[in-house]
């Protein structure tokens, strides 16, 4: 058995389930993503104990990591999906996720979308309007095709997270108002080849006061239990994701804590619960390696540039965000306040500002951490660069996730015109 995890070993060199992170540089080159099956089944197995006793299934958030080899990982572990795009459906489907364990959220599903998801019997739509409801009873009724209607709900609650991943607030584009949710559940009754199925929630990500899921778990079985007084059916409840993670240390995600919570509000509730985990799965089992480039000093700053850009991981530039940073091999010398910047034409291209860090020379790497969600799957190709390689580690043994186009790969698809 390997541990799980990125781990050193007696001379201070960084592993993953028994190879050595330059072996894989060697082998791969850099900018580098490497994520570890070991730990990420641990998660899975820890988040599935957490929710086992108020009978909870788990859907993967897509959108945290969209690799197809790594949603078919999780559906070997049990998981369904919960995605936002028709684009993430048909990566579901060459993953082997079964359309019945496919949740369809998002605010702006088109048309073509909702039909492309009818016609494969997906397990239910999380609409977030009225408007939405009636676009796709429209397309039920041509197709004569049910479809299974969840309400996302708007508590109006703000957690304390970065204000571009809260969700549950009245400014927000998501969901729909607290007191509007009884009328168009109702009309979800009313209206042939629409199943209503229940209520959801999901008000933000990197949530560490786990008060304010209360407030939201309350509100949601509230609404959830009037209607049912009132004669209407609610059979399941989607609690969606948002538990928060720790960039900046080891420390392990509050699950008991979590737990707790759930099982107070649920336990003895006849509610089939969803929970749509993404981040809190995927995210600290994935690494971006990169290589040092050079050191540059002006008059006033210091400057690491390596050879990963914001086009890699754009979560710094973004959201403000931490990353954890250092040495591949342990080193042991002086520590200097440096900007970790990249290659990119713009101030915006940085990993890190004011970051203290030993000392590092030209081509020595450096492991940034907690890199697995909310990175690769942000990527792009700004400045004609390439995509970075993805590896999955999986019982000791590398696999290349993709194919990476090269510049002439990119070039030939491009339509030259003749301006003669």
């Amino acid at each position: 058995m390997y541990p799980s995890g990125f781990y050193r070993d007696e001379n201070g060199e960084l592993n993953v389930q028994g190879i050595k992170i330059e072996t894989l540089t060697a082998k791969y080159g850099t900018p580098l993503f490497i994520y570890d099956t070991g730990l990420i089944k641990e998660r899975y197995e820890v988040f599935q104990n957490t929710v086992k006793n108020v009978k909870g299934n788990i859907h993967y958030a897509v959108k945290a990591n969209d690799s197809v080899n790594i949603i078919k990982f999780f559906g070997k572990l049990g998981a369904g999906a919960d995605i936002v795009s028709i684009g993430e459906f048909h990566k579901c489907l060459a993953a082997g996720i079964a359309p019945n364990k496919i949740i369809f959220s998002g605010v702006g599903k088109d048309k073509n979308e909702i039909e492309i998801a009818l016609r494969n019997k997906i397990l239910q739509f999380n609409i977030e309007s009225e408007e939405e409801l009636y676009d796709i009873y429209d397309i039920a009724s041509k197709l004569k095709i049910t479809a299974n209607i969840c309400l996302r709900i708007n508590p109006d609650i703000a957690p304390d997270t970065h204000k571009k991943i809260s969700t549950g607030e009245k400014e927000t584009k998501f969901g729909i108002d607290n007191e509007d949710v009884v009328s168009i559940y109702k009309k979800l009754h009313e209206l042939d080849y629409i199943n209503p199925v229940g209520l959801g929630v999901h008000i933000g990500s990197q949530i560490f006061d786990f008060n304010f899921f209360m407030k939201a778990y309350l509100n949601l079985k509230s609404i959830a239990d009037n209607l049912k007084k009132n004669g209407y059916k609610v059979p399941t409840l989607d609690l969606g994701g948002g538990i928060g993670i720790h960039y900046d240390s080891n420390k392990k995600p509050d699950f008991i804590a979590y737990k707790k919570i759930i099982s107070d509000i649920f336990l003895k509730s006849e509610y089939q619960l969803s929970f749509e985990p993404g981040r809190i799965l995927i995210a600290e089992a994935g690494i971006l390696i990169t290589k040092v480039i050079r050191n540059k000093k002006n008059k006033d700053k210091k400057f690491i540039v390596i050879d990963a850009a914001m086009n890699n991981l754009i979560r710094p530039t973004l959201y403000d965000a931490y990353h954890k940073i250092e040495p591949v091999k342990s080193k042991i010398g002086r520590s200097n306040t440096v900007d970790i910047v990249g290659p990119i034409c713009e101030t915006g291209d940085f990993i890190a500002l004011d970051r203290e860090l030993v000392e590092v020379k030209s081509d020595d790497l450096l492991t940034i951490r907690t890199a697995g969600a909310y990175a690769s799957v942000m990527k792009s190709n700004y400045n004609a660069r390439v995509d970075a390689v993805e590896i999955l580690i999986y019982n000791g043994k590398s696999y290349k996730l993709k194919q990476i186009d090269t510049i002439q790969d990119t070039i030939l698809k491009e339509k030259i015109i003749d301006f003669n």
